[in-house]
């Protein structure tokens, strides 16, 4: 069975809140990397960086079958995630969030929801809609090449307050015994007090057996 997308709300402290599973998974889904550069006056343009721009995705949502409007069921709770009032924080930030789609996450905030409705029962009610996503990275330009090249090929785990490495190693590997080779995988200086309060939410490198 294929795998679905999801988005993964976080709180404050980096642990699941919540989460929305696509019906469908996408066809496509694009982002930008701008470099950016400056005009030195010798005719040789300077490297500054790069620029991130959103990373965008349409999602389709169908409720035809229930007769229910497809807002309330699906849609509207995404559109939501716009919003600085999510039950659980503190702050008047957006919530992170994670779209995960098996070996590929790209965490971010949710800066833009679109909503298209194409479908309507004989009262108006919406049942059918395409939502087209833009989220706003929270990663190095680094991260997002590693997750979109070589690594998009690897397992990742997203680090949680009470994880630990003999867990991770038997939710992901299937026995706590190689939580070894996860930290010699990542380079973890001093596993036996992993993870500290700088891992958390960071991404783990799971090995291939």
């Amino acid at each position: 069975m294929a795998d679905k997308a999801e988005i993964i709300v976080l709180d404050e402290n980096n642990k699941e809140t919540d989460r929305f599973a696509v019906l469908f998974n996408p066809n496509e889904y694009s982002y930008t990397r701008e470099a950016k550069y400056s005009n030195s006056g010798n005719g040789s343009p300077q490297f500054l960086g790069f620029d991130l721009q959103p990373f965008v995705v349409s999602l389709f949502y169908d409720s035809y079958e229930s007769r229910e409007d497809v807002r309330a069921l699906y849609t509207d709770k995404i559109a939501n995630l716009t919003e600085p009032s999510v039950p659980g924080q503190k702050t008047k930030h957006p919530p992170v969030c994670i779209f995960s789609w098996g070996k590929f996450n790209l965490k971010g905030t949710i800066q833009k929801v679109e909503q298209k409705f194409t479908m309507f029962l004989e009262t108006g009610i919406p049942v059918r809609a395409q939502l087209t996503i833009a989220f706003n990275p929270i990663a190095t330009a680094k991260e997002i090449e590693k997750l979109t090249g070589s690594e998009a090929c690897r397992k990742l785990w997203i680090v949680k307050s009470g994880d630990r490495l003999d867990l991770i190693a038997a939710s992901t590997l299937k026995d706590p015994r190689l939580w070894r080779l996860i930290a010699k995988t990542n380079k973890i200086a001093n596993p036996l007090v992993f993870p500290t309060k700088d891992d958390i939410g960071a991404r783990l490198i799971i090995p291939d057996l």
